[in-house]
């Protein structure tokens, strides 16, 4: 009786074992939730305040025994801040200023520290942007958007400190940061408006000499 021979060519062709149809399904399914993750954050990422945000200039000047901050911010807007405040999104912005004495062997002393806040929305009825002050209450209608943060771009003539309060042979530092938020959005809207995350934004410290 002959013993049954393998066939070594018959084993190098037998048929591997196929993946389930369900793992193929799975994977696909993988690959196409992530590359429209890819595709869903990109876009919003680009959607917020694009381009650099920092305070370009600043420095106070003494009108009648009182210092002024006059100062100079770039604040880039995209079509995305466009959208939000034409849907009646508000936009926050806190301008901080903080003087401190200048001592060589002991940490700065802090002379003054002010929070100057802006709030900027657009009044459907009027069709304006409204600018107001909310330390002084005092508020700008304005035509355009672009008019709107044009001006709050430029801080010119706020008083902030008294000339009596630093002394004549001392050096002193000022700085300025400013922050821009959307804090006074309604949860609700956010939900909808899930872009406007990208709004929270703040500046560096800019920093000068201040020699009374």
């Amino acid at each position: 009786m002959n013993a049954a021979r393998s066939n070594p060519e018959s084993a190098r062709r037998r048929p591997q074992p196929q993946p389930q149809p369900w793992r193929r399904v799975w994977f696909a399914w993988l690959m196409g939730a992530a590359i429209a993750a890819t595709l869903w954050t990109t876009p919003l990422r680009a959607d917020g305040l694009e381009g650099r945000f920092e305070v370009r200039s600043a420095d106070l000047q003494i009108t009648d025994g009182v210092y002024h901050l006059n100062a100079h911010l770039d604040l880039p807007i995209s079509d995305a801040v466009r959208r939000g405040l034409a849907e009646g999104v508000p936009l926050t912005m806190e301008l901080a200023l903080d003087i401190e004495r200048v001592r060589q062997l002991l940490p700065n002393s802090r002379v003054a520290e002010l929070t100057q806040r802006y709030h900027l929305q657009y009044n459907a009825v009027s069709a304006r942007y409204i600018l107001r002050n909310d330390n002084s209450g005092q508020q700008e209608s304005l035509s355009t958007i672009d008019a709107a943060f044009d001006r709050l771009s430029e801080v010119r003539g706020l008083p902030v400190l008294d000339k009596a309060l630093l002394t004549a042979d001392r050096r002193y530092e000022a700085s300025v940061r400013a922050k821009i938020d959307y804090g006074s959005v309604p949860f609700s809207l956010r939900v909808v408006m899930f872009w406007v995350n990208d709004w929270h934004r703040e500046s560096d410290w800019y920093t000068w000499t201040l020699q009374p």
